[in-house]
């Protein structure tokens, strides 16, 4: 049994710690968990995920969601493995298309440049990912450009 069980630790993921393990469960704002997800996928879409993206991120996090020190923790670690395992948006912005009005879709849009312009760059690949974002939760091009601007 102990063979087993030391082959099994081999397979275990890398990044997690013994007894690490997040679901979406665990974290009740599926919509929340949704958008902080899609502002990680924003601020690595450089390769440059730095602390001015993250702080910009969490500083979202708690002034728009009233989220406190705890459930910043949370969500922050479930959306970085929800992210790293992503293969596809479409799984994230449905959820926002399902739960948000028009008007709040573009507020979270706006919220994706902030998180873009937090390192005073916007890199070609996060215009690229906001772009297609935009596209999947249905803001307008018109709309998109000007949240860009905002």
């Amino acid at each position: 049994m102990d063979i087993i069980s030391s082959l099994l630790d081999r397979f275990k993921s890398p990044n997690k710690k013994d007894g690490e393990s997040y679901s979406t469960e665990t974290f009740e704002n599926k919509a929340i968990l949704a958008i902080c997800i899609l502002m990680i996928e924003v601020s690595r879409s450089d390769d440059k995920f730095d602390d001015l993206e993250k702080d910009k991120i969490l500083s979202i996090l708690k002034s728009k969601y009233n989220l406190n020190e705890t459930q910043l923790e949370t969500i922050m670690k479930i959306a970085n493995q929800k992210n790293e395992d992503m293969i596809s948006l479409y799984e994230w912005t449905t959820i926002i298309n399902s739960t948000y009005q028009y008007d709040e879709r573009v507020k979270i849009l706006r919220s994706l440049w902030e998180v873009a312009h937090a390192d005073d760059v916007i890199d070609k690949y996060e215009d690229y990912t906001i772009r297609k974002i935009a596209d999947l939760i249905y803001v307008k091009h018109s709309d998109f450009i000007k949240t860009k601007h905002d």
